[in-house]
């Protein structure tokens, strides 16, 4: 993986009790170059809604190869593995973990790790030299420390949903994004690792089109807010230049997108789209309001929501509810 290879070869070991000035310390005995830190508001952020307030400027995939250093026979695991596996954005708050023959207990500071004990059940593999817990028993060891309650990350949004419920379907929402796998892989991934009723619950809320947390935020706020209407809203509907539209998470050859709009209902033409921080730049927004005019003018009722929107959850409810309600409206008088 290229990532990790660029971290091994950023990590500095220190010989003696000295820092260099432009390096940061990641683990006893190992340093990264201060260039390689997270930005300070993003780790500021994070540490806001870590359950025992840490800040962890070092990345997470940083975090957990210095650690591995330190520990050369623990294997990466929970959200350490994750990072490594390719998930970063939801392990950079949170703790790094390794598993070895020590006393299991939670980190107490950026520097020192979680450890837990190895058992059999453990699965590992192998990434550039580094023992990592394999993708499916990752996955488990995540959603137990949710429920456990020692990580979370801001939702956004407001919802009916309990929290560890939204980020447990956000998380399985990008891990199947990312691995390719669908829900019945999960379940029998996780199968006797995750209560049954539990899973099927989650399952029952995720979607393989995800690509972002807000996306999946977007989507269950759009559910409730449609309760009781006769709306179906499908993730990663394709619109061609030609107003045609096609397959959701499928592209057709041959055809000119216009873009992918993140939930639809085709029959009352009606889209959603979640722009997130690469929207602010110039040429995108340029871009941005040539397709709003395009999928007007084609006869959609489009709304974007930003952050902020998803922020103001009951304002975003009633405009979805509202855009749904006129196209029910309007196709019963057509």
């Amino acid at each position: 993986m290229a990532g990790s290879n660029r971290s091994v070869n950023a990590l500095l070991p220190l010989t003696d009790t000295s820092l260099p000035s432009d390096y940061a310390l990641a683990a006893p005995g190992w340093a990264v170059p201060v260039a390689a830190l997270r930005p300070d508001h993003l780790a500021r952020h994070d540490a806001q809604f870590h359950p025992r307030g840490l800040l962890y400027r070092v990345r997470a995939r940083d975090r957990a190869l210095a650690h591995h250093r330190a520990r050369p026979r623990s294997v990466v695991a929970e959200w350490s593995a994750l990072a490594l596996l390719g998930l970063h954005d939801f392990a950079d708050g949170a703790d790094t973990t390794l598993l070895c023959t020590a006393d299991a207990r939670l980190a107490s500071s950026s520097q020192s790790p979680t450890v837990r004990r190895w058992t059999k059940n453990h699965q590992w593999t192998t990434i550039d030299g580094v023992k990592v817990t394999t993708p499916m028993t990752t996955l488990a060891a995540c959603m137990k420390s949710l429920a456990r309650r020692e990580h979370a990350w801001d939702t956004l949004a407001s919802l009916e949903l309990d929290p560890v419920t939204v980020m447990s379907v956000q998380l399985i929402d990008r891990f199947r994004y990312v691995f390719g796998v669908d829900a019945e892989a999960i379940r029998v991934g996780l199968r006797g690792q995750i209560a049954a009723k539990r899973l099927e619950r989650l399952l029952r809320l995720s979607c393989g089109g995800a690509e972002s947390k807000p996306e999946t935020v977007l989507r269950l706020l759009a559910k409730e807010a449609v309760a009781g209407l006769d709306v179906c809203f499908r993730a990663q509907v394709p619109v061609y230049t030609d107003g045609t539209v096609g397959r959701p998470g499928e592209l057709l050859a041959g055809k000119t997108l216009l873009t992918v709009l993140d939930q639809a209902d085709v029959r009352l033409r009606v889209g959603l789209m979640h722009d997130g921080e690469h929207h602010l730049q110039r040429s995108q927004r340029d871009k941005d309001a040539e397709i709003t005019a395009d999928l007007l003018a084609s006869g959609w009722l489009l709304i974007r929501t930003s952050a902020g929107m998803l922020r103001k959850t009951r304002e975003t409810k009633r405009r979805i509810r509202q855009a749904v309600e006129v196209a029910l409206a309007g196709l019963a008088a057509s």
